[in-house]
């Protein structure tokens, strides 16, 4: 199941994000990798595969994957993000990882 979270975007964006999730007022789809690393700051793994990269992130509460592909003049986008455990909210998850950021 993709995700779309938000959170990191200036502007927030109404993004379906499942099937059993709500509706989320924030998205991480169409962030660029620069303003990513900015927010959430450097990922505990990255990997390449073909043209997409991967990036996990973790925190006290979830892992958040994150996929990357080429955008516009080729900087690389957020396509999805998926945040586990099944069960922990996008939004308490991109806040968690947010927090641990600044700490």
């Amino acid at each position: 199941m993709a995700l779309a979270l938000a959170g990191c975007s200036a502007t927030p964006r109404q993004t379906v994000i499942g099937a059993d999730q709500a509706l989320v007022p924030v998205t991480l789809v169409g962030t660029t990798d620069t303003r990513l690393r900015a927010d959430l700051g450097r990922p505990a793994l990255q990997r390449v595969d073909g043209s997409a990269q991967v990036w996990l992130y973790d925190s006290p509460v979830c892992r958040l994957n994150v996929i990357l592909y080429p955008g516009p003049g080729g900087v690389p986008q957020v396509s999805a993000a998926m945040p586990m455990p099944h069960g922990v909210s996008a939004t308490s998850c991109v806040a968690s990882l947010e927090q641990n950021r600044a700490s």
